[in-house]
């Protein structure tokens, strides 16, 4: 990421939030107990069941948002293909005639 970042295509903000997120994976990897008190706010037993579920659902989100990335670029990549095809027909119509 620090890579990214150096050849500027990420913006250090990304970065920010990469750093933090590992932090805190590494942070609750070490020391589970200390997201009990949150997780029993939530109604679950134990910390790293609340640490899964949200990150099942981050996960789920974030599929969720590729898939619908993928499916504008799909269909971006149709209309230009289908724009190519209709300007290469015309031409080659007018390549005919002569």
């Amino acid at each position: 990421m620090y890579n990214r970042v150096r050849s500027k295509k990420s913006t250090p903000a990304t970065f920010a939030l990469w750093v933090v997120l590992w932090i805190a994976i590494i942070f609750f990897a070490f020391a589970p107990k200390i997201s009990d008190p949150l997780a029993g706010f939530f109604g679950f037993k134990r910390g790293l069941d609340l640490l899964l579920v949200v990150a099942i659902g981050l996960l789920s989100y974030t599929c969720f948002k590729l898939y619908i990335k993928i499916d504008n670029l799909n269909q971006n990549m149709t209309q230009l293909v289908r724009e190519l095809a209709i300007n290469n027909e015309i031409e080659l119509d007018d390549e005919n005639k002569e």
